[in-house]
């Protein structure tokens, strides 16, 4: 995972995109312009990232087995075969 999140709901964080710009000029010892393009691929890439998972939710369906009669009647019947169903 990156140091810097480019993505806020989604959406692109220009304040985040231009601190590691700015990292990357330092650091690296390159023009702003060419930080500027090596942060805006990340950000792009991140994007994509995050809208591939998002797709991932979306299309997701939950998977239940598939039951016969009574749901509830099935779901008790094992817990309660022992006991005294009398008020005695």
């Amino acid at each position: 995972m990156n140091a810097f999140s480019f993505l806020k709901d989604g959406k692109f964080n220009n304040s985040e995109i231009m601190k590691h710009s700015h990292v990357l000029k330092a650091y690296r010892r390159i023009s702003l312009s060419e930080a500027l393009k090596q942060s805006w691929f990340l950000a792009k890439k991140q994007q994509k990232e995050y809208r591939e998972i998002e797709e991932e939710k979306k299309s997701f369906k939950p998977v239940f087995n598939a039951s016969k009669g009574n749901v509830l009647k099935a779901f008790f019947a094992n817990k309660y075969t022992n006991y005294d169903s009398s008020w005695r």
